[in-house]
């Protein structure tokens, strides 16, 4: 007998054997999402908790993470002065008022990078004065109850933002993204609310009208600051301020990599939330590309997708599936899933980008790299992106002679003159050695949280005088 026909003869008896499956699945909300530690990407369970014994597994697991953060964060409270995580707190109980700074995030796991790229100059600024990351995704609370000793509020509703809000104080909320939940934010009215980015790629994300939602955006340089200023209308750009890059001062040094081979490092970008954010190579070029370094003896390949791949286009995923199984079975190559990709530049001797925020980051390294061109897919444009100038373009017929391009760039760097200029243009003339972007970074915000201030003692005063 089938559902539906059970549904008309009996419906009583329908809803009763469905009922327990039902009953299990809304008693284990958690479980449905867990956080893999080791690979910092979520796991989904998609088995049926239709057993006792199933469940009382999952809860078991569920306790050995918790048991392991909290031994994690007791670590943290030994080596470091950062505040510990709050677990599972109720909004409500939460006393904040001391806490000045906020980083606000509603995105998922997919686009956590855009936060654990700025840990490290937000550690340094945690120091000055305190801050709170507020997340709207139980996910990413957890893995940032793992991965960092920040004081982590969790507002599933708007309610609990609101409830979030009007019992702290916050005086800078931050923001890393262009995020639609990002409005409800700004309904905070006390605050001044700043965008921090996290890339500043020749995308349209990177000139949107969005930005004029915020008291402040932060950019690199005079790149990010033109692009603003040329393609926004009734702007003020006095709230458009340069700090450099922070996080190319808190980059992890890995080992080199195990071999003789001239290292090459594909890196292509997703595919964008819609098809005038899509510059990914790989339908055009990924497959054949990777084919071809494979079979030849000289190179070693290395390969990091965005972590976002394939998550709006089945295709992409695809084609990113079978590189990375490809690549997977061959001892002269390396998927690299996670981590912070600047880490790498300084163990690869080439890199190959489409149009991305990691394609300017690799300028600071000052190595010759690749750029795949995809602006043709974009209608109606005619300029030519500055950071082209950068790198040995290449077109979809060119990946059929890659081998050969790379042993051009390696032997003569083409473009290293050019670089140079444009390195400064996108980066700006910051002492990255010396962490001057970092100290730019903290300044800033701490400025705007004094502005704050007086800008609330002025609102007081007028209301006073009105009165009177």
């Amino acid at each position: 007998m089938s559902k539906m026909t059970k549904l008309i003869n009996n419906p009583k008896q329908f809803f009763w054997d469905v009922r327990p499956v039902r009953m299990v699945r809304s008693a284990l909300p958690f479980e449905i999402t867990m956080i893999d530690n080791n690979h910092r990407k979520p796991m989904s369970k998609s088995k049926t908790f239709d057993k006792k014994e199933n469940q009382n597994k999952v809860l078991d697991k569920k306790k050995n993470q918790l048991d392991k953060k909290k031994s994690y964060n007791n670590s943290l409270d030994s080596k470091s002065s950062l505040t510990s995580v709050i677990h599972d707190v109720p909004v409500s109980n939460i006393n904040l008022s001391h806490c000045q700074i906020a980083l606000y995030f509603s995105g998922d796991m997919g686009s956590i990078y855009q936060i654990e790229q700025w840990l490290g100059p937000l550690e340094v600024l945690h120091k000055k004065s305190t801050v709170v990351f507020v997340t709207r995704i139980k996910a990413v609370y957890e893995w940032l109850t793992y991965n960092t000793g920040f004081i982590i509020v969790y507002c599933r509703t708007i309610q609990d933002l609101t409830n979030l809000y009007e019992e702290s104080n916050f005086k800078c909320i931050l923001y890393v993204n262009h995020g639609f939940k990002n409005f409800q934010s700004l309904m905070n009215h006390r605050a001044l609310h700043i965008h921090i980015n996290h890339g500043e790629s020749d995308k349209t994300s990177t000139i949107t009208n969005q930005a004029k939602s915020y008291d402040y955006v932060y950019v690199v340089a005079q790149a990010g600051y033109d692009k603003y200023n040329n393609n926004l209308i009734k702007k003020d750009m006095s709230n458009f301020i340069k700090i450099g890059r922070p996080q190319l001062e808190h980059i992890e040094s890995l080992d080199k990599f195990q071999t003789d081979r001239t290292v090459v490092l594909y890196a292509p970008t997703w595919e964008g939330t819609h098809d005038s954010m899509n510059f990914s190579s790989l339908q055009e070029y990924g497959l054949s590309m990777v084919q071809q370094l494979l079979n030849d003896s000289n190179y070693f390949v290395v390969y990091k997708p965005h972590p976002n791949t394939g998550s709006r286009d089945s295709k992409i995923k695809k084609i990113n599936e079978a590189i990375t199984s490809m690549l997977d079975e061959s001892e002269n190559a390396k998927v690299i899933s996670s981590g912070n990709i600047n880490s790498l530049y300084p163990n690869v001797d080439i890199c190959i980008f489409d149009n991305s925020a990691v394609a300017i980051d690799y300028l600071k390294v000052d190595k010759p790299m690749i750029m795949t061109d995809t602006f043709h897919r974009i209608k109606g444009r005619s300029d030519i992106p500055i950071i082209t100038g950068a790198a040995r373009m290449i077109k979809p017929l060119d990946g059929s002679t890659i081998t050969n391009i790379i042993k051009e760039e390696l032997a003569l760097d083409t473009k290293k003159i050019d670089r140079q200029k444009i390195k400064q243009y996108f980066l700006g003339d910051f002492d990255y050695d010396n962490s001057e972007s970092t100290a730019t970074f903290v300044s800033k915000v701490l400025d705007a949280c004094n502005e704050r201030d007086a800008l609330l003692e002025g609102t007081v005063i007028n209301q006073y005088e009105s009165l009177n």
